[in-house]
């Protein structure tokens, strides 16, 4: 069946459903999980990169930290280890916005990775050194904990591989020996 180019999106979309001809049309995904996914992923990565370019942009680092070289280099140190920290920290979130999320914590997750962004490029571009750190010890509290209230992954993964083996084993056990001798 050829696609002609005068199909409205919602037709092409539909006959696209077919696994065979979205393989043969080379399309992985369809618009609407793009939707879903992309977008969540897209709004991660361009608000995590503004808001660690803006300080660079925005401000010259401080002079006077130029007067004590050993503290120049212990903060920029701090700075390479609250990027490294917020690059990965984006990447964990980019692997959980694989999966359903409630609109809630993903507000909480995005939110938190974007502050970290922003505390690592203030630290990074040494202005403002203890609000920075602030914010970003705050950031990487409100992750831990909205962490730790995702429990939709964990119940999802124990319904999956936790069964109930007390039934199995009571009816095994019932059909083999049928009933107890000497009970009535």
């Amino acid at each position: 069946m050829a696609c002609s180019p005068w199909f409205s999106p919602t037709e092409y979309c539909c006959m696209l459903t077919d696994t065979k001809t979205r393989l043969a049309a080379g399309v992985r995904w369809l618009p609407h999980q793009w939707s879903s996914l992309g977008r969540q992923r897209l709004l991660l990565l361009i608000g995590s990169g503004v808001l660690f370019a803006a300080p660079l942009l925005l401000f010259q680092p401080a002079a006077y930290w130029a007067g004590d070289p050993e503290l120049f280099r212990l903060l920029r140190g701090m700075g390479v280890l609250k990027i490294a920290i917020a690059v990965l920290a984006l990447a964990v979130l980019w692997w959980r916005l694989g999966r359903p999320v409630r609109p809630r914590l993903q507000a909480v997750f995005l939110g938190g990775v974007w502050l970290l962004s922003l505390g690592a490029g203030l630290i990074w571009q040494l202005t403002l050194i203890l609000p920075a750190s602030g914010l970003f010890h705050c950031a990487t509290l409100a992750l831990l904990v909205a962490a730790w209230r995702d429990v939709e992954p964990r119940l999802a993964h124990r319904q999956t591989t936790v069964r109930d083996p007390l039934p199995a084993r009571a009816s095994a056990r019932s059909a083999v020996s049928g009933p107890v001798a000497g009970s009535r």
